[in-house]
């Protein structure tokens, strides 16, 4: 599930999902339209915030994509 995907499900905002895990509302954008790729340690906290249904490889942007 994509994290987009997943806030759009869910209970949270934009808003909400960030202050959850400590990031800004305009960061959890980028990651969620695919236009930025999060660092390790916060997909870590995105994974644990979703309860496991956003995951890693769900982040991840292949190089043509993110050009």
């Amino acid at each position: 599930m994509t994290l987009l995907e997943f806030i759009r499900t869910s209970d949270f905002t934009f808003s909400s999902f960030a202050e959850a895990i400590g990031e800004t509302e305009n960061i959890v954008r980028k990651w969620a339209y695919r236009q930025r790729q999060p660092s390790l340690p916060r997909v870590v906290k995105i994974e644990n915030a979703t309860g496991g249904k956003v995951l890693a490889r769900d982040l991840l942007i292949e190089t043509a994509e993110a050009e």
